[in-house]
């Protein structure tokens, strides 16, 4: 498996999120909304990422932009 770790974590909820495999739990668990472009796109990146075949950073920002759809306030 490859290394799925961000370059910054994100806070949301008071739980960090350091990495793919933590955004893909979140998503598919956590999230306040089961449907949207963003976070569709952000489940598909983030496991692409844990996979190896994206680069975690691009996980971060479909997760961000997600998180913006979803008006989810990051701290």
């Amino acid at each position: 498996m490859a290394p799925t770790m961000f370059t910054r974590p994100i806070n949301i909820d008071g739980i960090t999120i350091g990495d793919a495999d933590a955004a893909a739990d979140y998503l598919l668990n956590n999230w306040p909304a089961d449907s949207g472009e963003r976070y569709d796109f952000a489940k598909r990146v983030c496991l692409e990422a844990i996979e190896g075949k994206r680069d975690p950073e691009d996980a971060r920002a479909a997760f961000l932009l997600a998180a913006e759809e979803a008006g989810v306030i990051l701290t």
